[in-house]
Parts: C-alpha cells; structure tokens; sequence
C-alpha cells in the first residue's frame, strides 16, 4: 500500500520533493529488486531436455503452428521457436550473444566469400570465420584447462604458478553450432554450395533446435533446401517421427538409464571392486554410451521428421563392422564425416606430392591426428585426449595392416564359417573400442586418465565386493527382471536396427504387430525407465 500512496501523491502533487519520496519509496535503485523481479518472470534453471513433457509440449504446439502458417510465415515460426528453445534456460539469455554473434559473421563472411575474385580476400574472410567460431569455441570449453595445465607443467620443474581460474558458463550446444556455422562457410569458399542471402534461413539452419544441443551437425547443402521448400502434412512421416521419438526415449530411459546405474558405481568406486567387476563395467559402458547418444539422435530425428524434415543420420550399427574403420565410418558419422571433410581432405590435398614410405607416414599421420583432435572436442579432460589418441593409433595399425589381415583371414580356420568370421571380427573391434572408452567414461564420470589407467592395472585384482547380487538388488535397487530387460532390450535393438531406420521399419509391420510394438515400449517405460538418468551424454558437450 505505501508504493501505490506513493505513486498516487507523486501525480498529485509532481514537485521534486513528491519525486524524491517516490524515488525512495519504490527500490527501482537496488538491484537486487531487479533480480527478484526478473526471477520471478523466468524461473528455469538448465536448458529444456528432449525427455521432458515440456519439450514434448513445445514440440507438438510448434509443430501444430508450423503446418498452420503459410510457406513465407515458416521458416521465421522455427526460428522463434529454435530461440525460444535456447532461451528456455535463464542463462540462456546471456549466452545467446554468442550464437548470434557465430551466426552474423560467418552469414555475412560467406556472401563476402562468394562476391570476392581475389583469393587473399576469400582468404581473410575466412580466416575471419575461423578464428572468431573457433576462437569462441576455444576460449569457452578449453581456457581454464590451458591455465591449469600450464600451472601443472611448470610445476613439474619446481616452478609454482597459480593457475587462473575464469568463470566461464556452460554454453549449450556451442561444439554443434560452431561446426556446423563453419562447415557452411567453407563450404560456400571451397564452391560447394552458394552463399545463403536470406538471413532467416541461415539463422534458422544454425539454432534448428532438434539438432542445436548434441547434433546430428547438419550441412547446409542438406539442410537448407529443406526450409526453402518445406513439405505438407505428411501423416505417416509424422508418425514415423512419433515412434523414431519413443525408439529413442526407449534406447535411453529404459536400456542406458539402467545401464547407467551399474557402470556409474563402478566407475566412481573402482577400488571397492575385482577386476572382473571393472572390465564388466567398461564393456557395459561402450553399449551404454551408443544407446544414449544414439537414443539422443533418435529423439533429435524424430522432432524433425515431425516437423517434415530429414536430419542426417549420425548411427548405422556400429559394433556391426568388422574392422575399426568400418566402426568408425557407422559412429557419430556427422563428426566423423566433418572432420574428414574439413581436416582430413586438405591435408591430403596439401600432402599430395609424397611418395613411398614418406608419403604413407603422411597418410597416417593425417588418419591419426583427427582422433585426438576430436578427443579435444568433446571436453578439456586429458582422459578424452587420451580416448582420442589411442583411436588414432587403433586406426593408423588397422589401416597400416589391413593387406597382411585379409591374407591371414584367408588362412584362418576360424573364418571357414562366415557367421563365425563375423563374430570374431565384430567382438575384436568392440574390445579395442571398449579398451579407449574407459578413458573416456573416467572422464565422463569426473575422474581422470589415471583413474582409466587405474581400471587396466587392476583387472585382475580379486580385492572388493564381487557379490552381483548385493551391487544390483541392494544397492543399485535392480531387480532380476530389469536385468532380463536390459539383455531382451538389447537384443531386440540390434534386430530391429539391422532391418532398418526405426520409424520406416515400423510402418512396414502388419497392423496388429506394430501396436504390440508401441504398446512394449511404453509399458517398459512405465515399468523400467530410469527417470533419474534424465541427461543424456553428449549434452555436456
């Protein structure tokens, strides 16, 4: 009451005394009322999941929308909503200067790209694109651990320096977005495709919001044409999506999630456990990391497929191949092919005059350097270094060996049977995939590359607690079932994904066979999901 007397007497009587009793009767000065006011108009902390009823909510009214507006009112409908969806977590506002920053100069860089004739002009404009995406990326996912490290590195000499801690929020989605802003940009330098002139497109391919948190990292030549021409009601893509949404909430709250209780005990208290128990968790982890990533793509797929669109897919069964390339070429195939493209295709270009065992050194090194670069993408932890390294030289030795393998596979008396060639080959390449992810995993569970060192040097340690019964029922709280689950879950991934994309498999099943289909998957769901293992893997990158 004593604001609105005030308000009403500043009017009255609108004289410099009135104002300065109203000035210091309402806290328009104190910012901490600021704070409250702003808080108390946008209350959410993090950004919106792709497992939460409210990102489900905002997928079906935008898409709703979407079909509703005319071609010319669409394109500007999904950028509203690809910011809206950015902006859902209150940070979101201050980090949002970033992407529009990315977005602006790497738009106007590429139409300056296209105009120019003079080389070191198209040069510059790229290079321009480079270092401030890739100077953004650097300095927000990589300064505090260049300061620790250079720290750690003098102090190996008996040289202390304190190392300077910034800051620095959590920017989401800023690994995807900066590659995916850049892979345009040269692009459109190397001719593969024209500069984008309406903004709006750009802008939208750059923050699309299925695909801005953890990938697939789209092409433009892929991408845009699809907002240029975005296509009509189709009932049955809509409910392809649907389903490849389910596939992947399935692959992640029900198989992962679980997983995910098992593999984070034993990574977190390694030394409470036998070697058995370490070696079990890494397999299990591998399995688990493709479920939830690939659980992601599913869910980022679908809302696309919703919308009318295509996104490209980033698995093909990776544990299929039989070689590491072969496991490679099926993983992450957006990063995967991106790096290829972007890094390992100019320097083989640059590389090209070498010859003899010079020019093969070449190509490895070319080959290896790729993996720890990606390592360095996926977070500042020496334990993705070491991932990234040790897939580099798996890679390098498979290639390096290749011929002398297919002549001893000719000799193999194990390989007389194709179905068990296969089964030796797949597990060979699973076991040298798991043998890098532990690093991986260390890290992902906030311990280090010695911890991953740890897990190798104690495999055959019989200290601990072997009793599987006590770590699943009691402590885990896993019962029997949901073990039965995890193994028939698993199984039926595999076959369901070796005959195809999910959501086109589905709609080729007779009737009755698709609605127990859908029925098993909710039902396991609602019986078996995971619900506290809400983040998904790649979210954190």
């Amino acid at each position: 009451m004593d604001v609105v007397t005030a308000i009403f007497e500043f009017f009255e009587n609108a004289s410099k005394e009135s104002f300065l009793k109203f000035w210091n009767t309402v806290p328009f000065q104190d910012s901490a009322f600021w704070k409250t006011f702003w808080d108390s108009l946008w209350t959410r902390e993090g950004a919106m999941n792709l497992l939460s009823y409210t990102f489900w909510v905002f997928l079906v009214i935008c898409a709703f929308f979407y079909y509703l507006f005319p071609k010319k009112i669409k394109p500007v409908w999904l950028l509203v909503c690809s910011y809206a969806f950015y902006l859902y977590d209150r940070s979101g506002l201050q980090m949002v200067t970033l992407l529009i920053g990315t977005t602006a100069i790497t738009y106007f860089s590429a139409i300056a790209i296209s105009r120019l004739k003079q080389v070191w002009a198209r040069r510059a404009f790229l290079l321009l694109s480079v270092c401030t995406s890739g100077g953004i990326l650097f300095y927000y996912k990589y300064a505090n651990f260049l300061s620790q490290t250079w720290a750690d590195l003098w102090g190996a000499f008996g040289i202390t320096l304190k190392a300077s801690v910034i800051d620095l929020p959590v920017v989401l989605g800023l690994s995807f977005f900066t590659f995916q802003s850049l892979g345009y940009v040269i692009d459109v330098y190397q001719k593969v495709i024209p500069a984008e002139r309406n903004p709006i497109y750009y802008a939208l391919y750059v923050s699309f919001f299925p695909c801005i948190t953890s990938g697939p990292i789209e092409r433009a030549g892929h991408l845009l044409p699809q907002f240029k021409n975005p296509k009509p009601f189709n009932y049955n893509k809509v409910v392809g999506g649907l389903y490849r949404i389910l596939w992947g909430v399935f692959k992640k709250m029900v198989l992962a999630g679980n997983m995910d209780l098992f593999t984070r005990e034993i990574f977190t208290h390694m030394e409470k456990y036998p070697g058995w128990l370490l070696g079990a968790a890494a397999l299990v982890f591998s399995y688990q990391l493709y479920l939830d990533f690939s659980g992601y793509c599913d869910i980022a797929i679908g809302a696309g497929k919703a919308l009318g669109f295509d996104l490209l897919e980033n698995f093909n069964r990776p544990f299929a191949g039989r070689s590491y390339t072969q496991l490679w070429d099926r993983w992450h195939i957006s990063l995967t092919s991106w790096f290829r493209d972007y890094i390992f295709t100019p320097l083989s270009f640059y590389n090209r005059g070498l010859t003899g065992t010079l020019g093969k050194l070449q190509g490895w090194f070319n080959v290896f350097i790729i993996f720890p670069i990606s390592g360095l993408w996926h977070g500042d932890n020496f334990g993705y270094i070491v991932w990234g390294v040790l897939n580099g030289l798996f890679m390098v030795v498979g290639k390096a060996t290749a011929k002398k393998r297919r002549k001893w596979a000719k000799k193999n008396p194990l390989y007389r049977s194709k179905f068990l060639q296969a089964v030796v080959q797949c597990s060979f390449v699973y076991l040298l995939f798991t043998i890098c992810i532990v690093f991986f995993a260390a890290s992902y569970y906030g311990q280090t590359a010695a911890d991953g060192l740890y897990l190798f040097t104690h495999l055959f340690s019989t200290q601990g607690n072997g009793d599987l019964i006590a770590l699943f029922c009691q402590k885990l709280e896993l019962s029997s079932l949901t073990l039965r689950v995890l193994v028939i879950g698993s199984l039926f991934v595999e076959l369901m994904e070796m005959w195809g994309k999910p959501d086109v498999v589905i709609r080729k099943l007779w009737m009755p066979a698709r609605w127990i289909i859908y029925y098993a998957l909710i039902l396991s769901l609602l019986l078996f999901a995971n619900f506290g293992a809400s983040g998904f893997v790649y979210g954190t990158y």
